[in-house]
Order: structure tokens, then sequence, then C-alpha cells
């Protein structure tokens, strides 16, 4: 609760995500446009009053979590008022004739243009000014959540929040040290069969150096992307999954009022179908994004992970409607919030990725490296994240064990650390999340023996929506009791 802004999330971050949304099929639909802009300057006041009241109980942020905000602000009041130029105003690129009429259209641009520069834009300067003027002089000193008031019960808390578990801190770091030195062990297996014996390192600054592994532009990017999700992954799904999404999945860039750096992510589609699920792709960081790890991320932020994941709640007629809308990522709000159910969520994005060399997708050593090292990182987290927050770990020390451990770029490493600093616990769902799902399945198999089918299980995941992982649990234990009964019904009747 006492902490609505940071430099990843929060009122300045979502707006470009949430707009890109709005409906804009209507002259109604731009009449509510308008009236939501006016909100913006009243959630920012808002905001104002959390931070100083946060400040006035201990509550404060690090100064890694938000000495990049005012500057993020000030980026989107200072562009020219146009709606190619400012995100507040990008709907009405798309108020053409046969959606409003051209005058109708001028006039609601023009009121709109009015509510920004007298309501929003002073709003959200005020807002920039008070936390570079007052809220980072009072920043915590300390990167840990426990240096806050009873802070080792908040950050169990987050992971609880995160991990839907009882797992202590000291649980979640023994088991990444143990994810670590597995992943590491299959790392050296590819290594050994390329020629490189257990050097880990020096294969992947080779691979790193090939210009055949990196993209020289957006568009062969794109194209590579697609490619490997219609033409590789789609056909193969058939294997081990019973029913598709309705909503199609498609490919796209990262729009530049949306672009935060981020290499990918998912938007879910719409329930009637109107909007299809989108895999955006960053494609202003070519560098980050190397050949080798496409299929392991599309696997995660495409089919058959989020879209699928999404999709499947969205149209299901068994979830209620508050709970098809899987999450709405303000993580640093977490534990005070409603549950994301974060676990659920990362962990089939990465269970997505495993799938990968179920279903023979990673056709050579290189995308099976990159493969581990997507899942690397993961694993790191696991002990990275408590060893910040509960065991005094200093975020050089943290750093330096993700440069040593991980083959990410060492500048991305350091934000990847601020956001641990940030999202205490959340980083931790992935792998915990993954493991589980493993766990249930392997349960599931031998319980059943032959009789177990992989599309039946992965369908009864599917159906839950995001939930917690015991209720996950509770539904598998129930569908291999039901599975069980009728295969004793069966084998009474040939008796």
């Amino acid at each position: 609760w006492y902490f609505p802004i940071n430099f990843m999330d929060g009122l300045h971050a979502d707006i470009p995500k949430v707009i890109s949304t709005c409906p804009r099929q209507s002259e109604e639909d731009f009449v509510k446009f308008n009236k939501r802009l006016e909100c913006y300057a009243k959630k920012a006041q808002q905001v104002i009053q959390i931070l100083r009241e946060a400040l006035e109980n201990g509550y404060a942020f690090h100064m890694y979590s938000v000495e990049m905000v005012p500057e993020q602000i000030q980026e989107m009041i200072t562009e020219e008022l146009t709606p190619d130029k400012d995100v507040f105003l990008t709907p009405y690129l798309d108020a053409t004739p046969d959606i409003v009429d051209p005058e109708t259209s001028e006039k609601l641009l023009e009121e709109a243009k009015e509510i920004i520069l007298t309501k929003v834009r002073p709003a959200f300067k005020e807002l920039a000014e008070y936390i570079e003027k007052e809220y980072l002089p009072n920043t915590r000193e300390d990167v840990a959540h426990t240096s806050l008031p009873d802070g080792e019960a908040l950050y169990q808390s987050c992971l609880d929040f995160h991990l839907s578990t009882s797992m202590t801190a000291k649980e979640v770091f023994e088991l990444g040290l143990e994810e670590v030195d597995r992943i590491e062990k299959a790392m050296k297996r590819v290594t050994k069969e390329e020629g490189y014996g257990d050097d880990i390192q020096k294969f992947k600054e080779d691979i790193s150096k090939k210009e055949e592994f990196h993209f020289k532009t957006g568009e062969e990017l794109l194209e590579y992307v697609n490619d490997i999700c219609f033409k590789k992954i789609q056909p193969k799904l058939k294997q081990i999954f019973k029913f598709f999404p309705e909503s199609p999945l498609i490919i796209e860039e990262v729009p530049p009022i949306m672009d935060t750096g981020d290499t990918a992510f998912y938007f879910n589609g719409s329930p009637d179908g109107s909007r299809p699920g989108v895999y955006y792709i960053g494609t202003s960081h070519l560098d980050a994004i190397p050949k080798y790890e496409i299929m392991a991320l599309s696997l995660h932020e495409g089919e058959p992970g989020h879209h699928f994941q999404g999709m499947y709640a969205m149209e299901s007629e068994d979830i209620h409607p508050f709970r098809r809308c899987l999450c709405d990522i303000n993580y640093s709000r977490s534990p005070s919030r409603f549950p994301m159910n974060t676990a659920f969520l990362e962990g089939w994005g990465l269970y997505s990725e495993f799938l990968g060399e179920e279903l023979d997708l990673y056709e050579d050593n290189y995308s099976l490296f990159g493969r581990y090292c997507m899942e690397m990182l993961r694993a790191v987290r696991l002990v990275v994240d408590p060893g910040i927050h509960a065991f005094g770990w200093s975020f050089d020390q943290a750093l330096d064990f993700m440069i040593e451990k991980t083959f990410m770029d060492p500048k991305m490493l350091e934000v990847e650390c601020k956001r641990y600093v940030t999202f205490p616990g959340q980083a931790c769902a992935y792998k915990v999340g993954e493991l589980k799902l493993k766990q249930l399945r392997k349960k599931a198999k031998s319980a059943l023996g032959d009789k177990f089918d992989i599309k039946d299980f992965h369908d009864v995941v599917l159906q839950c929506g995001a939930v917690p992982l015991k209720f996950l649990e509770y539904e598998v234990n129930e569908y291999i009791k039901e599975e069980l009964e009728t295969l004793m019904t069966l084998e009474s009747l040939e008796d």
C-alpha cells in the first residue's frame, strides 16, 4: 500500500498500457476517454498523499526503486501536444471519420488537450517534483525489506503473497542453490558436446560474438519470432493440448509509448474476440535478444505460455468473470492487495519453456543452451531475492553473484537487482511455480500409470484460471481421484 510508484510500475508506467487498450469504436468511447483523463490528475495527487503517509510511518523505498521516476514522468509531460507525440492523446490517432464525425472529433481532441494542459500535466509535474525534492532525500539506506518496520514478517508476507506457499526465506534460498547447481550441470553437457569441456563462460562468449545469432533489424526479429511461433511451435501443440483458445495470438513490436526496456511481454486478448492476444517483442535493444533464446522466450510469452494461460481463463464460462482477467501487474503493492497468484502465472510460463524440450523444439545445442540461460536467471533469483531481503546481502554482493552465474550484460543485471529490491518475493515465483507444476504432473502420472494423459493434465491446470498453488494441488488431486474412480468402474464392468 505504501509503495504506489517506482521505476517499473505505478501510475506513470501503467498509463501507456491502459490507454493502448481503451475502446475507440464510437464517439461515446472518446467522451469517456476524456473523462478518464481528468481522473489521472486526481490519481497523481493521491500518489503524493500515500507517499507522504508512508514516510510518516517509516515506510520508504530504497533510492534504487525511485531515482528514475522524476525523469520518467517529465518525459511524459513535455512532449508536443499531438496524438502522434503525447501518450495521453494516442487514442485520437484512431478517431477516423467512420468512427467520429470530423467536427466532433476535433472538438473532443481540443477538450482533451485542455484537460492535459490545465489538469494532468500540472498534477504530474507536482508528483515528479515531490519525489525529487521530498521523497528521494528520505529513502531508506538499506536495500533489504527487512529494514522496514516489522520487516522480517513483511518479507515473509511478500513471499507468501507471490509463492502462495509457506516456504521460508531459507527454504527458497537453498532451493535456489540446488537449481543453480542442476542447471550448471545441464549447461556443461552442452558445452562438452560442442568441444568446450566444462568452460561455460568461454562457450557463451564465443557464441555471443557470432553474427549469425544476432538480429540486424527489428523487421528481421519480428519475422524470426513469427516463424518460431507459427511454423515451429504451433504445429506441435496438438500433441499435448486438447483445446486451443478461440482468440488468436499475434506478434507485434513494442510501441514506443510502451517501451520501458522489457525484452518481451504478453497482453491478453478480449473475451469477445475483438482484440487478439498480443506477444510484444522489443525491437529497440536488439543486442539483448540473441536468436538462441527466442524459442524459450516465445514458448513463455506466446503459446503455450501466457497466451494459453490468459485466454483459457478469459474464454472460460466456468470461471467467475472477476477472475478471468488474471492480474494487473502492480507488484510493489504486495502483499496489501488482491492476490495475483504470481507462482501460477509465471510458473506456467517457465513450465512452457520446459515443454519445448519434450516437443523437440530446441533443435540444436545453441537454442537448448539459450533455454538454460533463461532458466538459470530464474534459479539465481531464488538465491538473490532472499539474499538481499533476509540474509544481509549488499546490492553489490547480489550483483556479483548474478554476473558469475548468468550471462546477461552487467548493466541489465543491475536493473534486475534493482527490480528485486523493489519487488521483494516476486522474482522467486517463476521457479517455485514451475517446480510445483512438474511435481503435480509427476504425481498424476505415477498414480494413473499408462492411463495418464498429458492433454487432460494440462486442461485441468489451465481451466483453474490463476489460483494459489495449494488450490491447484487440490484440483489436480481431484482429477487423479476422479480418473482412478473411472478406471475402477471400467474394471468392475469388465469383470
